[in-house]
């Protein structure tokens, strides 16, 4: 997705990984296949639907092994970046980055595809408060993995996502000596994990692509 966007703002590149689709949020079993499936799709149209609508986001790709991915990010007007065969989270993300690197030199903003609650004011809110940072992290809302990661280059650090992966970012970041900043935002630091995520989310006065679904 490309924009306009004012010579004072910074370009900035947004990245949204995501798993195979039908094999998603397995954990929630007790939604039956197809509905966790229509739930994926909900929760990462939410998101690219805020990020489209913040002035601060030039660009917004969408990685993933599952080519059903591609059509979802055209939708919404992003790119699809297609990893092949999955090789992780990880990996995706590397191959995003040095697609990414071919073409800018700028910021790339990392962020998941489950968040339901997130809106662009949140995304704004991140932006603006990693001003003057090389790296700003959004830990989930447990504090251990990480939900949001701003790169200032985007190979300042390894990527390390998955599990203890807040505390492994804000390591390298200290022993790289960069400058960085963590983040709390409500809107980025929930996720949908388990059915008790589910059962919250369901008593939220919420809107957006992922509560109208759960509301049918």
């Amino acid at each position: 997705m490309t924009k306009r966007h004012s010579a004072k703002l910074e370009r900035v590149h947004a990245i949204v990984p995501i798993k195979t689709i039908k094999e998603s949020k397995t954990r929630l079993s007790a939604l039956p296949p197809q509905d966790r499936a229509k739930l994926t799709v909900a929760m990462l149209s939410n998101v690219l639907v805020a990020l489209r609508k913040s002035r601060r986001i030039s660009d917004v790709t969408v990685v993933s092994a599952d080519k059903s991915a591609s059509k979802i990010a055209h939708r919404h007007g992003a790119e699809f970046l297609s990893e092949g065969r999955r090789h992780g989270l990880n990996r995706a993300l590397r191959l995003a980055i040095r697609e990414l690197e071919q073409r800018t030199t700028g910021t790339v903003m990392i962020i998941h595809a489950d968040l339901p609650l997130l809106t662009t004011r949140d995304v704004d809110k991140f932006l603006s408060r990693a001003q003057g940072f090389q790296i700003a992290i959004v830990p989930c809302k447990n504090g251990t993995g990480t939900n949001a990661l701003l790169l200032r280059p985007p190979n300042a650090i390894p990527l390390v996502f998955g599990k203890g992966s807040f505390k492994t970012h804000l390591s390298l970041a200290k022993k790289a000596r960069f400058r960085w900043k963590v983040l709390r935002i409500r809107g980025i630091q929930f996720d949908i994990d388990d059915p008790r995520d589910l059962r919250k989310f369901t008593r939220q006065d919420a809107r957006g692509e992922s509560f109208r679904f759960l509301r049918k």
